[in-house]
């Protein structure tokens, strides 16, 4: 465990690292391994997600108990939906047990439907959200394929065990823990959700408006179309902007997806796993920043 006076604290800053988790990352999904009624899983790592989810095919396999009076009603870019629960008797990450950030600290799961049943040649048996995740704060080091999770209490400012030099990014919590991030795209100020679980950033209609940057523009770009949680596909575009700024990072002639759409909570874009790929970040759920390793 590793203890530090923070400069002119009364309370003692606690950092103390709870496990270690392999990551998986394949087509632009960054996985964990979970542990679900002492069965193996394979879920999507996933900061935007308000709510954990599994598929009906993991509940059958794991042999889930189903939640007979108690449903989840999910809003995602695919629109919403609205499933029962499933309610494991255990559910550990990295031999960590998991309980949800609630009054009742129960492990139930919202059953859904997943755009993307495989990742790779591995079956994606759900996502695993802010309930669980906001619990601990998260090392999360994708070049190395590695999450490190810790417990942090009483800290503020600089606190963290790396040795290396770092950037420490100021966040907002508008709401339900959803970790929102100042970014700059072509110079606009932005307010961006830390997606772990989108495999590309978005810009969406909020950041659009901001932009001055109508659907006309688009026209001229290539077009997808990609699903998220919720019942509907969304044709999105690639748009080349000029440089997006995270913190002191300003990278160039980046192609961001963009769409007219809207998310809860309401930001201007979604900062996704392509973002992340070459970096180490540390994503302080206790302290409402994000730390970037230079």
């Amino acid at each position: 465990m590793l203890i530090a006076m923070a400069p002119g604290a009364h309370a003692v800053c606690v950092v103390q690292p709870v496990a270690s988790v392999p990551l998986g990352v394949s087509r632009g999904a960054i996985t964990v391994p979970l542990k679900i009624n002492g069965g193996a899983a394979t879920f999507i790592l996933d900061t935007g997600a308000q709510r954990s989810v599994v598929t009906q095919d993991a509940v059958d396999r794991l042999g889930l108990a189903r939640d007979q009076w108690v449903g989840t009603t999910m809003n995602g870019v695919g629109g919403i939906q609205s499933r029962p629960n499933a309610d494991p008797t255990s559910l550990s990450l990295g031999g960590v047990p998991l309980v949800r950030r609630t009054l009742t600290h129960d492990t139930s799961l919202t059953v859904g439907v997943l755009p993307h049943a495989l990742a790779g040649n591995l079956v994606i048996d759900g996502l695993l959200g802010r309930d669980f995740l906001s619990l601990f704060d998260l090392d999360l080091d994708v070049p190395d394929r590695r999450l490190l999770l810790y417990r942090v209490s009483a800290c503020s400012g600089r606190f963290l065990p790396w040795t290396g030099d770092y950037a420490a990014i100021p966040a907002t919590m508008p709401t339900d823990t959803a970790l929102v991030v100042p970014v700059s795209l072509d110079g606009r100020p932005l307010r961006a959700l830390l997606d772990t679980g989108a495999s590309a950033s978005l810009l969406s209609a909020p950041g659009m408006f901001k932009l001055g940057l109508t659907a006309a523009a688009l026209d001229s770009d290539p077009a997808d179309t990609v699903n998220g949680l919720g019942p509907r596909s969304v044709t999105v575009h690639r748009h080349q902007f000029h440089t997006l700024g995270v913190g002191a990072e300003v990278i160039d002639s980046p192609r961001v997806w963009v769409e007219p759409i809207r998310l809860a909570p309401i930001v201007d874009m979604l900062l996704g796993a392509d973002w992340l790929a070459g970096r180490r970040v540390w994503i302080s759920f206790a302290t409402r920043q994000l730390f970037v390793l230079r």
